[in-house]
């Protein structure tokens, strides 16, 4: 606890953002950068098309004739304005890093590579932090100084991590007298009880990134296409499937794992191949490669198909970022509809499709177009396996409620896909989508009761759930309404649930009334039962 006592709090935020430090990372043991903390920037988004949750009052006449009203959790659909008591953030949870302190992790990581973006962790602290030269970038704007959320002033020229505030979890648990000393405050206990930064994950460089990556049945089952178009997915997994079979060089090599100047085998038989390729044609190898490809091909038939994609950190629009920092008129570099990403062979430029797991309805699609223009090719070039999306329509949002603080997202460059979705369906969200659980004290029988509420989660369930029916026959234009209802509904339960654990929700906490089952029944998640 690093110390604080902090009365009554929502116990689980509490407990998972002290235990950040526990995260699987890579300790930097004595590494302790200047670190400042920046005001976040709300989100106004003008008349947005949405799907939205809400309670509807519904009567019925249960079996004794008796009229009975009841709260049950429905869709509705209208243009609205998202603002900022809506709670989302342009940045949340995303930071920049300069990049001489870039340069001193990659040291005590023994990387040889450049990192570009780096989640970070501390005791309250989490995020991704992105390398940018924030140096050259307030030179060329004339801005000298920028304002913490203490109003405390620092220059542009200090080697910092610049972080938002809600990359600080512990703003509210160290707030004693509401100024920049709470911040020194946290930073002594950080010395007195010998804690360190680490760092959970990095990017990719363009060269490790991969070119074709499998996909899962969740982003196929929702799109609009004939079973000829469909069929053509899988043409470049069946190619690759048969390659291997055969026994052709290249491809049986890279799928052994035989292609590094210096690799270790991992069976006799990859050995006896690293030793004598000609080994490829005989019988008890082909037998082995026909074995191990099974798996591949029994997750095939599963839409784990190979596409023309890449998984990457999702990032805001960094030039906004940099100029909300240092009190610029925050316009950013990319339109409502426009992203940016690179790779081996430059800017992704025209259409592509972003997608993020676990992906439950149509409206989770994100079209966007890939652009290079003037801002990023000055400051935006040095990015690897990041999409940076722009800050003036719900991208992240839509997709279940993602946010920039480590997020990975699915960049998917097939045309097949693309003409199965549907741009124009109305975005499913959660306009609810920060509210958390009640204030506690921190007693041994509320610990014991949120550990048990948080020890299941039912992500998997509910997409299962999702399936089940995207892959039902409606009959009427009125059953087909109804099963699309039911999948938005689930889309919204679905990313609470992500989001549980640390919200200190029950995982169905967003539960509805079944048709079947009694209201008393809080299993039920709006399905027959």
């Amino acid at each position: 606890t690093m110390g604080v006592d902090v009365g009554e709090t929502v116990l689980s935020k509490f407990y998972a953002y002290r235990g950040l430090m526990f995260s699987s990372c890579h300790c930097l043991e004595g590494w302790k950068p200047k670190v400042i903390v920046v005001p976040d920037m709300p989100l106004t988004m003008k008349d947005q098309r949405i799907k939205y949750i809400y309670d509807a009052d519904i009567r019925f006449t249960d079996d004794a004739g008796n009229e009975r009203t009841w709260k049950q959790k429905d869709i509705a659909e209208k243009t609205t304005d998202i603002t900022e008591a809506n709670n989302f953030s342009a940045f949340d949870g995303c930071g920049i890093i300069h990049p001489a302190l870039m340069r001193e992790v990659e040291g005590l990581l023994g990387r040889n590579a450049d990192m570009k973006a780096m989640i970070i962790r501390a005791p309250f602290i989490k995020g991704l932090l992105v390398e940018m030269d924030y140096e050259r970038f307030y030179a060329d704007h004339g801005v000298d100084f920028i304002q913490d959320i203490w109003g405390k002033w620092h220059s542009v020229h200090d080697v910092m991590i610049v972080m938002t505030e809600s990359m600080y979890k512990g703003i509210k648990y160290f707030a004693k007298t509401g100024t920049s000393r709470d911040w020194d405050d946290y930073w002594d206990r950080f010395d007195k009880y010998n804690h360190c930064f680490g760092v959970a994950k990095w990017n990719f460089t363009r060269e490790e990134e991969p070119v074709f990556t499998r996909s899962n049945y969740q982003i196929l089952q929702d799109l609009a296409l004939d079973y000829e178009d469909f069929r053509t997915l899988a043409n470049d997994s069946i190619e690759w499937a048969d390659k291997i079979i055969d026994g052709d060089p290249l491809y049986t090599l890279c799928f052994l794992g035989l292609t590094a100047d210096r690799c270790t085998p991992v069976s006799p038989y990859a050995k006896a191949v690293l030793k004598n390729p000609a080994m490829l044609k005989e019988v008890s190898v082909r037998a082995y490669l026909i074995n191990t490809i099974k798996k591949y091909l029994d997750e095939m038939k599963c839409g784990k198909l190979w596409l023309d994609a890449c998984f990457k950190f999702l990032l805001p629009d960094m030039i906004m970022f940099l100029e909300h920092v240092g009190g610029l008129d925050p316009v950013g570099c990319l339109g409502p509809d426009e992203f940016y990403s690179n790779n081996t062979d430059g800017a992704y430029i025209g259409e592509y499709l972003i997608e993020r797991n676990p992906h439950i309805c149509r409206s989770e699609h994100v079209v966007l177009n890939g652009v290079e223009n003037e801002q990023i090719l000055e400051y935006c070039t040095h990015f690897e396996n990041v999409c940076m999306v722009n800050c003036k329509s719900l991208v992240a949002q839509r997709m279940n409620g993602a946010d920039f603080d480590g997020d990975l997202c699915f960049l998917v460059n097939n045309h097949t896909i693309l003409s199965g979705v549907d741009k124009n369906a109305p975005i499913v969200l959660d306009i609810d989508d920060k509210v958390a659980a009640a204030a506690e004290l921190d007693t041994t029988e509320n610990r014991y009761k949120i550990t048990l509420r948080t020890m299941k989660s039912l992500i998997g369930e509910y997409s299962n759930y999702a399936s089940a029916y995207h892959n039902k026959c409606p009959k009427t234009a009125e059953q087909k309404q109804k099963y699309e209802k039911y999948i938005d509904i689930i889309s919204v339960i679905t990313g609470k649930s992500i989001d549980s654990l640390v919200r200190g929700e029950s995982p169905i906490s967003a539960t509805v009334w079944c048709a079947v089952c009694e209201p008393v029944n809080a299993g039920c998640v709006a399905l027959p039962c």
